[in-house]
């Protein structure tokens, strides 16, 4: 019989791959005439976690939204003297608007992130296994002499216990906020937020992304229906 001693760690990291996704989209907001999307760097605790906006981008890319990456948006911010707390401020978004003809921003957070790691676990296996116990004594015989005689007298068991130390993978687990800002306004008319695991934490945030940009692009084609 095997069985891993440390379950208890394990058992704590255990989670569904992508939790499903909670979002809600504005119902003010004219969605129709959204046509460009800018995308901001999404902030982490500590900035540990680097590459979030990208794999947004990529997911509204696919879905056939035009994108107008960070880099860009960033630079014309700074270059009219904005530094990144003021990226979100009215006036600041206003100018993207304007310059890049951006519609909304996407901006996010990274609110919690435990990289993968791997920890070090014990295999523990148990055998028992059945020995018969003999007996020998020195008869002697009535003619004279002696012999040797051997019987069965019993079973012994021995128990074996061996250990096997192994090495186990904890998933990345990562928490994501998004946000979509009305440029104009800097009010926000999408948010969503998700929690997922995976091999790396740009794994769980690539699940992350793809099921809050699904939920989005399906709340975003109802809107446009109703107006």
């Amino acid at each position: 019989m095997n069985k891993t001693l440390p379950l208890f760690i394990l058992a704590a990291f255990l989670c569904c791959s992508a939790c499903a996704p909670k979002t809600q989209i504005s119902r003010t907001f004219d969605f129709n005439k959204m046509n460009r999307i800018g995308v901001l760097a999404f902030s982490s605790p500590d900035n540990a976690f680097e590459g979030a906006e990208n794999i947004f981008a990529q997911n509204l890319i696919r879905r056939g939204y035009t994108v107008v990456e960070r880099a860009q948006i960033e630079k014309i911010l700074r270059e009219r003297g904005f530094k990144e707390e003021d990226f979100l401020h009215p006036k600041a978004t206003r100018e993207v608007g304007q310059i890049l003809g951006v519609d909304v921003l996407l901006t996010g957070q990274i609110t919690s992130f435990l990289p993968e790691q791997r920890v070090l676990a014990y295999s523990v296996s148990k055998r028992t296994t059945s020995e018969p116990v003999f007996r020998s004594e020195v008869v002697n015989m009535p003619e004279g002499g002696t012999v040797v005689r051997t019987e069965r007298v019993g079973t012994q068991q021995r128990r074996e216990r061996n250990v096997q130390p192994f090495e186990h993978t904890i998933f990345a687990q990562v928490g994501v906020v998004a946000r979509m800002v009305d440029v104009k306004t800097a009010e926000i008319v999408w948010i969503g937020s998700g929690t997922a695991q995976g091999v790396s934490g740009l794994n769980a945030v690539s699940s992350i992304a793809s099921s809050l940009i699904r939920d989005f692009d399906s709340q975003v084609r109802r809107a446009r229906k109703k107006r």
